[in-house]
């Protein structure tokens, strides 16, 4: 666990029933720091459930970087630029993938990316919600760092979240469909 970024100390995660067995609950001021290296090449998945408790602009979710200016955050709410919608966000190689909505506050929703030699789908419950080319390749070396919840700069998530899933490859539509079941 770590604190209100991704570098600091204490924090704390509580639990409660979540889609299959027990879901963390986020208190808006603590993340989890994953293991390094979790996403090495330029071909995975991340699955997740959410269930936000609030949107608040720029809270990630799922958060990988390779430095403080090669990253991807996945945000409940976005910028302006898309209209605060729920989106797939990297920088500074900046990429927008807007999904035109938002996770609904206060019930789970099954959001999911893949990305494929910069091929990139974007998912809400099974449904592909945004498709594109281009995406950067952040994850070059195998020393990158993942978190759930915070990152370095923006305020962290408050709410729910369950069976995170990282997967080697792009799965299919029909792959990812199935595990929003």
């Amino acid at each position: 666990m770590v604190g209100s970024r991704i570098d600091s100390a204490g924090g704390s995660i509580a639990f409660e029933a979540g889609v299959r067995g027990n879901a963390a609950v986020f208190n808006g001021a603590s993340g989890i720091r994953l293991p390094n290296g979790l996403i090495s090449s330029n071909n995975y998945t991340v699955s997740l459930w959410l269930k936000p408790a609030q949107l608040t602009a720029l809270t990630t979710t799922f958060f990988g970087a390779r430095t403080l200016d090669s990253w991807i955050s996945l945000l409940p709410k976005g910028h302006d630029f898309v209209g605060g919608a729920s989106m797939l966000w990297s920088g500074t190689a900046w990429y927008d993938a807007g999904l035109g909505m938002n996770i609904p506050v206060g019930r789970w929703s099954h959001l999911a990316f893949t990305v494929r030699n910069g091929a990139v789908n974007v998912y809400v419950d099974g449904t592909k919600r945004f498709s594109g080319g281009n995406f950067p390749n952040v994850f070059t070396t195998t020393n990158s760092v993942f978190a759930l919840g915070v990152n370095w700069w923006d305020t962290p998530y408050k709410g729910s979240m369950d069976e995170l899933r990282i997967y080697g490859t792009a799965l299919s539509d029909a792959e990812v469909t199935a595990l929003a079941r």
